[in-house]
This record gives C-alpha cells, structure tokens and sequence, in this order.
C-alpha cells in the first residue's frame, strides 16, 4: 500500500490550517491518505469535514517524564545539535532548553505514530508535515524507523513563516534545522522569500528547497467597486496582524467609506474600542470569526473596493490570495513574501513595514480618487497575478505530482 501520512497541528480539528480544506481536494497518486493532528486538546472539536478519499486517525500521544526526558540526549541528532551549537558560540541554557523541548515533543509524536497499524502495514510511505517543526521531526524518526523495517519511507515538509524566520522566534533559534533538512526529501517553502532563507543559511541542502506556493479555489471574480468606498481586512485579531494601524489611519479619514474586519481574537475588544472613536463618515463593522466557505460568499456578494492587510511578518497570506482571486486590489506591507503576489502599483500598493498610519491613509485617498481606468486595471492585474501563481487549480494538482513521484 502506498499511503500519504499528513502530520498537521490540529487540522481537521479545532481552527486554523484552513487552506488544508481546499489543498486535500486535489490530493491524489496514493492508495490511502491519512490525516494526523498531531496537537489536539482533551476538548479538541472536529470542525471540518475531508474529502472522499482522506481519512483522519487520532494521536494518542503519552506524556514524556523526567526519565525519557533525560533520554533525548543519547538521542546522536540531539547530540549533534548541541555540540554544533557549541562549536558556533550559539549555545545557551534557554537554547539548550529549547531543543529538549522541541524533541520532547517530536519524540511523543513518533512514539505515537509506530503503535498505528494502519501506518506501519503500508509497504510505501511518504510522511509530509504541514509545518516544518517538531512534527516534521517526528516525520524524519517515523521514516528512519520504517526504512529499518525494509519498508519505502521518506519525509517531506511544507514550511510557511514561524518556521523558517529565526530572528521571529524567542531566542533567534529554531531546533533541529540542520537534522530536519538532512533528513527531508524535499522542503516546500510557501514563498520565494523563504525559499531563499532556507537556501542562504543551509546552502549544502540548497538542493531540497523548492518553492511551493499555496493557492486558493476560483469563486469568480467580481472585481473591485467604488461606489461606496469599502476597505476589507480579514485575519485573526492578534498583535502580529497591527489592526490597531488601521484604525488609527481611519482616524483623520474625511470621506464616506466603510471598513470591514472579518475575523475574531484576544484583540477584539480593543479593536471595537478603538472603532468608537473613528470619524462619522467612517462606518464599521465586525461579523466576527466566519468559516472559510462564508467568507468566499462575502466576497461574491459584498462591493469591495480594497483589500487591507497590514501585518508585521508573514509568509505569503492566504487572505491575500483570496482577495485577488475575485480581482480586488490590495494595499499591503512589505514583509515575508507579500510582495510576491502584491506589486507595487500593477494590482496594489506596497507599504514599509514600519510605516506611518498617514502613509495607509494616503493609500486609500489615492485607490478612491483614482481615475476609473485605472482602477479596472488594478483589478485585472490582481486577478492575472492570482491565476498565474496563486489558483488551487494550478498549485495543488502540481504539487501533488511531485508527491507521489
């Protein structure tokens, strides 16, 4: 049996990972496929349902104690991680901690995944792990372990942006990267930007690294409307999103428009407070968290006239590729691989990723002002640049070609 083992977070579980929802509509070249949330909670809901085809199993992970903790460092690729980050003066008790940890976790995953028979009775097994982390480190121990049995066995690995930008994380370090890209097949990185990141910092894989962009489904495309001036944002309210900036730009705004926030979160509170102290010819409106589907229906019957998204990191968003797909165009920072599908002044505009709320503002006064035509043009381009590297129809059937080769 040739079986594809995705090892998620808690897809189809719980909220996020929703771009899975449309990517295992195309998934194909295998006798089964399994889906595996690898961090599900006691009160985990299933929120989602697969395709027919996919099927999903439970992880039933055990807690490591202090004595199988003690035990990673006989483990040779925790050793070497360690010394490695003696041998570059990288070494600190927190990074210490973190690799432990990382592999703590990576260790119950594996341990959990070789009492499955449904995966240890396949003869062929690709494991592919949606985030290029601890799961994917349990990836690469299943596929030695499977390759020990005389089983075909190898690990492949999206990557997105946490997982490839040290400087994002805690200590400026992210575990195992050298084991994990020794051990992978092959790394899919979400974006060009993080294609190069990966390539720069570990040039002896370079080879492994190939860019694989996700996409989103063809709804239509409605195209951008002016008619009343209405800026979209949709994320979830957390710090990295700066919703807050949005706000603050509206704040000096002098002409009719409507922003629309799709999304909930720890900041949500904040953000509807701060909407009480925007301008009368600033109307605003928060539907709250919506499913995937529902959001795609806003878009189809919704008069959208820009899109906004204004976070400080990100891979390429999903949210963005959405909003070109119905040809609205889209003001966006300069950060992760954003301007990878946002260009500057062909389907939108390009911010700083510092920037000033005025600059945002200046935006818009100049996407409302604009001449008609080349408003239209916008549009279209947003639309050519989603079909040209953005559509599900495109990626995904491409992507899983390469899986299954």
């Amino acid at each position: 049996m040739k079986l594809l083992l995705l090892l998620t977070s808690t897809f189809p579980f719980d909220g996020g990972e929703e771009f899975l929802e449309n990517e295992l509509r195309y998934a194909s070249g295998f006798d089964k496929i399994l889906v595996c949330p690898c961090g599900l909670k006691e009160n985990s809901v299933k929120t989602r349902s697969l395709p027919q085809g996919v099927e999903w199993i439970p992880l039933k992970r055990a807690a490591v104690g202090r004595a199988e903790y003690a035990s990673l460092f006989r483990l040779p690729c925790v050793r070497a991680e360690l010394f490695d980050l003696m041998r570059t003066k990288r070494l600190s008790i927190a990074r210490a901690h973190e690799t432990l940890f990382f592999m703590k976790n990576a260790m119950s995953i594996f341990q959990a995944l070789i009492r499955e028979e449904l995966i240890l009775s396949a003869d062929d097994v690709t494991v592919y792990s949606y985030w290029f982390y601890d799961a994917a480190a349990a990836g690469a121990l299943l596929a030695e372990y499977l390759r020990a049995k005389g089983k075909i066995a190898r690990l492949v690995s999206r990557a997105h942006g946490f997982d490839i930008h040290e400087e994002r994380s805690a200590h400026r370090y992210l575990p195992m990267r050298s084991y994990l890209l020794k051990s992978a097949s092959a790394v899919f990185p979400c974006s060009n930007e993080g294609a190069g990141i990966l390539r720069s910092r570990y040039p002896q894989y370079a080879g492994k690294v190939r860019t694989a962009h996700l996409g989103t489904p063809d709804e239509g495309c409605r195209g951008g409307c002016r008619t009343e001036f209405h800026l979209v944002s949709c994320s979830y309210m957390v710090p990295v999103k700066r919703l807050p900036l949005i706000a603050e730009a509206l704040r000096k705004a002098d002409f009719p428009m409507k922003w629309t926030h799709i999304g909930s979160g720890p900041m949500e509170g904040e953000l509807k407070r701060l909407a009480k102290s925007l301008p009368p010819c600033v109307r605003v409106e928060f539907p709250g968290a919506m499913k995937n589907a529902d959001v795609l229906d806003f878009y189809k019957q919704q008069e959208v006239s820009v899109f906004v998204n204004v976070s400080s990191s990100e891979g390429i968003p999903v949210s963005i590729m959405e909003a070109c797909s119905f040809g609205f165009p889209v003001i966006a920072t300069d950060v992760g691989g954003t301007g990878e599908i946002v260009k500057d002044g062909q389907n939108g505009f390009l911010l700083k990723a510092e920037f000033d709320p005025s600059e945002l503002l200046g935006m818009l006064e100049h996407v409302r002002a604009m001449e008609e035509e080349n408003y239209e043009k916008l549009c279209g381009n947003s639309r050519s640049i989603w079909r040209s590297s953005f559509s599900a129809e495109r990626n995904y059937p491409e992507f899983y070609e390469v899986l299954s080769r």
